[in-house]
């Protein structure tokens, strides 16, 4: 949730490389209102939460004129966070009242919709879970191998929550001090766990007042941490590579090393402003090669990434 964090200073470790992917900016919202989270549909059409407003949007981003289209706007809300899609063309929601001035959901409001796109007509809308104890549902991942079990990241109590989106049914499923704020001794504001994305029975998340970017088995405790910046959402390929948005206005790229390292590259340093979540096109050779960024300042930003860091 990149207007959470735009407190933090860009931390790049002197160890990184610096390299340039060509970008296209294929979208400006011509209010600026901050875009929040995006997914992909199986048409490469974009899918696009916003924090300041409770409609989600969808953008084809290979027309000549992309236009930013509403889909389905969510009751009892006035901010959407994190989307996920759980099945194909299913799609879970983070939907709430949210006060972005005290950086804080109001009491009892955080829901989990699901919305099925899959008929072509009106959307099939339902109310999958609350989460009466949350505070700031943020970031949103599947669980691998579980189609009914969606992750979602509560940046102030810094836990990630269980939901289960068939039965309602809620857990803590991690609360601990990496993926918990500062608190009161750390920058303002106090706000943990991020984004995070779960990938072969791994946690990978970032930490807004930490500034970390880290991996734990699911079930384990030993976090390990990979890296250190203004770390917001970020997505994973299929090569196990972590591509994360980082403030004010770049995206980190971390590569998995045969030593069981991983290696940090800042691979776009320009275009971007206030970047907040990525995720890869899908329909067709070309498009899975090109990654979509959204940014609190209303930007869609295309990444060519077929050439590789240079």
């Amino acid at each position: 949730m990149m207007w959470l964090v735009n407190f933090l200073v860009l931390l790049t470790l002197s160890a990184c490389g610096i390299a340039t992917l060509p970008t296209q900016l294929i979208f400006q919202t011509p209010t600026g209102q901050s875009l929040e989270n995006i997914a992909v549909r199986p048409s490469s059409k974009l899918l696009i939460t916003s924090t300041v407003s409770p409609t989600l949007f969808t953008l084809d981003p290979t027309a000549a004129n992309a236009t930013l289209d509403e889909v389905f706007t969510f009751p009892d809300a006035n901010g959407l966070t994190g989307i996920a899609e759980y099945r194909p063309d299913v799609y879970a929601i983070v939907a709430a009242e949210l006060n972005v001035t005290a950086i804080m959901a109001a009491p009892g409001s955080v829901v989990i919709w699901s919305l099925d796109l899959t008929s072509g007509g009106t959307p099939a809308a339902r109310r999958a879970a609350r989460i009466p104890q949350s505070k700031l549902a943020n970031g949103l991942s599947t669980v691998p191998g579980d189609p009914d079990l969606v992750l979602a990241a509560d940046s102030v109590l810094g836990a990630a929550f269980e939901v289960n989106v068939r039965t309602g049914a809620v857990r803590v499923l991690i609360q601990e001090a990496a993926t918990a704020p500062i608190g009161p001794s750390g920058p303002p504001p106090a706000l943990g766990i991020n984004g995070l994305h779960v990938r072969a029975g791994v946690l990978y998340f970032t930490n807004s007042q930490r500034a970390t970017f880290s991996r734990v088995p699911l079930g384990g405790s030993t976090v390990e941490v990979l890296g250190s910046g203004a770390f917001d959402d970020f997505t994973l390929d299929t090569e196990g590579r972590a591509w994360v948005t980082t403030n004010p206005g770049a995206l980190t790229l971390f590569t998995p090393l045969k030593n069981g390292t991983f290696e940090e590259e800042v691979v776009v340093n320009t275009v971007l402003n206030g970047p907040s979540s990525a995720a890869f096109g899908r329909d067709g050779a070309r498009e899975t090669k090109i990654l979509y960024v959204t940014t609190r300042s209303g930007q869609v930003v295309a990444v060519d990434t077929s050439g590789g860091p240079a």
